[in-house]
């Protein structure tokens, strides 16, 4: 482990050099470092695996980078950088604000004057509305059938009503989704549907939405709580940085994977990109196990050569391409990343790697 990593929480838009205190993992301060109009929001940080990392120090870690990011929203916008990014020190980050900063300043820009709200709805206790799915027709003509059955045969009946009664439930909840999404939407500049945590969820749901209209929208929230007589709770949370909807990794190479599919591939230090894909192709039809049908080191082999020419692919932009390990190295890439929900409450998104 060495202490010369920088742990990057997010990008804002600014040109001034800017301190936050000493909010970061393990109690240090954090800073905006500025280059053009944007700015790395960041502290210092030992580098380490957080996929390595104990359960409860990740969590701690995770609540930490969150409370970092919903403090710098207060202020100003900010887009956040995927959870476990270590830099290797202040060129590495350099490096990040000059490879993104067109991808960066964008993000900022869409996301002026928007905020990120979660909303669920939920039902505060289950028993009652499976209680009251007991009591509809179809399940009680069901249960009546259980008179006069062997014991096998009532089972098989228990097993039958239990899938109804789960069918119901389930359409019952498409139902009430629909009519909560639609008090929502007409706020929602986007929204994805986040899955639910067990049975009593009824909706998860984050929104993009324009700041001024959240309270607006949470007085919507609240008549729809009156409407349904409190039987069913609703959380909003937030005011939120875009997590959903703008959320950036930072990629690096690996300088000996990458090294070891060159050489799969017979490359030569530099070459151009249009080279590669004729060596691919060479390569697949020599090795293609069709044409060795039952040797399995012929198919292995295959197989290294498809993966190394997408990871070839993956690294090499423009017409030449050099795998030179000190341009690997250099080589740095960001890039929005999939939807994920990084909040306490829920499963914490998988660290990205540098």
């Amino acid at each position: 482990m060495t202490t010369d990593g920088k742990y990057l929480y997010g990008f804002i838009h600014t040109d001034q050099r800017q301190s936050f205190g000493p909010i970061g993992i393990e109690g240090v301060h954090v800073s905006a470092v500025p280059y053009r109009d944007i700015a790395a929001v960041i502290s210092n940080l030992p580098h380490m695996e957080f996929d390595a990392l104990p359960k409860e120090t990740l969590l701690r870690y995770l609540t930490v980078y969150q409370s970092v990011l919903e403090t710098v929203l207060k202020t100003q916008q900010i887009i956040p950088v995927k959870f476990g990014a270590v830099l290797d020190g202040d060129m590495s980050v350099q490096m990040a604000l000059e490879q993104g900063h067109d991808r960066v300043l964008a993000g900022l820009r869409e996301m002026e004057h928007r905020i990120e709200l979660d909303i669920a709805a939920l039902w505060p206790v289950l028993g009652p509305v499976l209680a009251e799915i007991g009591e509809v027709e179809e399940i009680k003509a069901l249960k009546k059938n259980a008179s006069g059955m062997s014991e096998d045969d009532r089972f098989d009946l228990r097993v039958k009503v239990g899938k109804r009664i789960k069918t119901l439930l389930d359409q019952r909840r498409e139902q009430l989704k629909d009519e909560i999404m639609d008090a929502i939407l007409p706020y929602a500049e986007a929204h994805r549907v986040h899955g639910l945590m067990d049975d009593s969820m009824i909706l998860n749901v984050a929104i993009l939405i324009q700041r001024e209209q959240a309270s607006s929208l949470e007085a919507d929230i609240a008549r729809l709580d009156r409407r349904y007589d409190n039987r069913i709770n609703f959380r909003i949370i937030g005011p939120l940085p875009p997590y959903s909807f703008q959320t950036l990794e930072i990629r690096s190479m690996d300088y000996d994977l990458l090294n070891e599919a060159r050489k799969t591939l017979e490359l030569e230090e530099e070459i151009m990109v249009q080279k590669i894909r004729e060596v691919y192709w060479k390569l697949t039809k020599k090795f293609h196990p069709d044409k060795f049908p039952g040797k399995p080191k012929v198919q292995k082999q295959f197989e290294k050569i498809n993966w190394a020419y997408r990871l070839v692919s993956d690294y090499c932009n423009g017409n030449a391409c050099s795998f030179r390990e000190e341009d690997v190295r250099k080589w740095m890439r960001v890039q929005p990343v999939e939807v994920q929900c990084p909040k306490s409450n829920v499963q914490g998104p998988k660290p990205s790697r540098q």
